[in-house]
């Protein structure tokens, strides 16, 4: 098996906004794994960034399901024969108080963004315990101050920081660091479909590369904050 000579990194929801721009930047470090349910905008991504299966590869994957996170993690090594950065960007959105929101509704928020991201940083750790890697989740600001009808979302989030914590304690000793960043409002088309350009124009909110390049800091080592660490980026 080949064992690619650049460090490698799977990134989760790669098809738009943030996990895009994580994308961009750590491709000019080494190849991407593009993670999320299309193709097609997977595609769109890996188009930006050089050769497909040089570069990237998509993998076209639902992180709630079990068989697609285990072919995620056989995709990469199988491709490049390493895995050093695990990002955890793909998330589920639903804005409602928690009084209107269905068991299912509340089940799959949990899932998707909490759930999802433990099982699949447990497949990933016996290859990043290889390269002294390094895991950072998105969270979100709704994890500390929620929005209305973003708490259980905001709950889900928060969890993230748990995970964190986590792997600093129980792998910090083999070398593997773990990071959450908790954005606040980021131009998505997530944010368009909970909040209006009316309600919050655009020029209060971040960019996506704001937290990519934040992204880039924690897996490159370019940072004070220890392992273990959450920090919140956000307009001032």
């Amino acid at each position: 098996m080949m064992i690619h000579e650049k460090p490698v990194a799977i990134i989760t929801g790669a098809g738009s906004g943030i996990g895009r721009a994580v994308a961009k930047r750590l491709s000019t470090r080494g190849p991407v794994v593009l993670v999320g349910r299309r193709a097609d905008p997977l595609k769109e991504t890996g188009s930006m960034l050089g050769t497909e299966g040089e570069d990237w590869i998509a993998v076209p994957a639902d992180i709630d399901a079990a068989e697609d996170r285990e072919r995620i993690i056989e995709r990469t090594i199988d491709t490049f024969g390493r895995l050093d950065y695990l990002i955890n960007n793909a998330g589920l959105g639903t804005c409602a108080p928690l009084g209107e929101l269905s068991e299912r509704q509340i089940a799959d928020l949990i899932s998707v963004n909490l759930t999802a991201p433990i099982l699949l940083t447990r497949l990933a750790l016996p290859h990043l315990l290889d390269r002294g890697g390094c895991v950072v989740s998105i969270g979100s600001r709704s994890a500390e101050d929620p929005f209305p009808g973003l708490g259980v979302y905001g709950c889900a989030k928060a969890g993230l920081e748990g995970l964190a914590r986590c792997i600093a304690n129980e792998y910090g000793d083999q070398g593997i660091r773990a990071y959450t960043i908790h954005p606040g409002a980021v131009e998505t088309a997530m944010l368009r479909s909970i909040v209006d350009e009316e309600t919050l124009p655009g020029d209060m909110v971040l960019g996506p590369d704001d937290i990519a390049a934040q992204v880039e800091r924690f897996v490159l080592g370019q940072h004070d904050e220890p392992s273990g660490s959450a920090v919140v980026v956000a307009k001032n």
